[in-house]
């Protein structure tokens, strides 16, 4: 492969990371959706350079089972503030775990009904 062609595939890739949930990519576009940040404002906040930004995005996402070595791992590779992109991975999958939790009243879901019985008058007048 010549060096031009690495140069044109690895920005092709990492916008198609992005729209995979399996990669860093697709975590740092929703975090820039939630925080109504551009792609590059975000890259500067990190402190990434342009040249490492795709292959930033082209990790695999942090595994919850091994969430602090992998954000380490992956914080010391580019240079990244550890706790900084704990945070943003963990904002980006809350979000997610809510928006993916059933809601009340949704297909599929129950509602328990019952009938109230109405309150004796109260001798004295006070309203409660």
């Amino acid at each position: 492969m010549k060096p031009d062609d690495a140069a044109r595939l690895l920005p092709r890739a990492a916008a198609r990371a992005r729209t995979r949930p399996e990669f860093l990519g697709w975590v740092l576009a929703r975090y820039e959706e939630l925080e109504s940040l551009q792609e590059d404002r975000l890259r500067k906040q990190l402190g990434v350079s342009a040249e490492d930004w795709p292959r930033l995005q082209l990790c695999l996402r942090p595994r919850a089972d091994r969430f602090l070595q992998d954000v380490t791992q992956i914080a010391s590779a580019f240079g990244i503030d550890r706790a900084a992109l704990a945070a943003l991975v963990r904002r980006v999958e809350a979000v997610q775990a809510m928006q993916t939790q059933e809601q009340p009243g949704s297909a599929g879901s129950l509602l328990a009904a019952r009938t109230r019985k109405p309150r004796p008058p109260d001798p004295g007048g006070a309203i409660p």
